[in-house]
């Protein structure tokens, strides 16, 4: 487990897919992330089992847990390239504006020091769809860099909007 002031991580268990279904089919995530469809539990056990059997890993999930430690979100390490030693980083939250909360930025910290601190990652990096400002000010707030757009990638809302790739490296960490 990783502790944190407000929040901890903890390895995701097989419990907790009925209620991350809920999350990533509620619209508030599902606005920020790349899913189409509505998920069931058949394609929940699938990602939950798929997220095991490599090895190197391409994915490493945690829960969100607050200080009575019920689970709260999800993130991890995501599209890991081990030889290049880079991944995206995942982050969500069960309810709404969690960008403006503090837990959001500890949890994003202790998936920094994670990646560049135990896995000697070199490159953490966001895509975020132009939609969601919250997510751009939260990621500018904790000095990620912008690195470029990718225009019109995609369709949210009746409408093309572009995604914004943000990153830290190992050597702009804790600056």
């Amino acid at each position: 487990m990783f502790e944190g002031k407000s929040v901890s991580l903890r390895a995701l268990e097989k419990e907790d897919l009925e209620i991350l279904k809920e999350w990533r089919n509620s619209k508030h995530v599902r606005k920020s992330t790349r899913e189409y469809k509505l998920l069931n539990m058949i394609n929940q056990k699938n990602w939950f089992e798929s997220i095991h059997q490599l090895n190197p890993p391409r994915e490493i999930m945690f829960g969100i847990l607050n200080k009575r430690k019920k689970l709260i979100g999800v993130t991890g390490l995501t599209y890991i390239d081990w030889k290049n030693r880079n991944s995206e980083i995942s982050i969500y939250f069960s309810t709404n504006n969690w960008q403006t909360k503090s837990e959001a930025k500890e949890v994003i910290n202790l998936i920094l020091e994670y990646g560049f601190e135990e896995l000697n990652l070199h490159r953490l990096y966001v895509e975020i769809f132009s939609l969601m400002k919250e997510n751009i000010k939260l990621f500018s707030q904790l000095k990620f860099i912008k690195e470029g757009e990718l225009r019109e990638k995609i369709w949210r809302q009746n409408k093309w909007w572009d995604t914004i790739i943000f990153s830290k490296l190992s050597s702009e960490y804790k600056k």
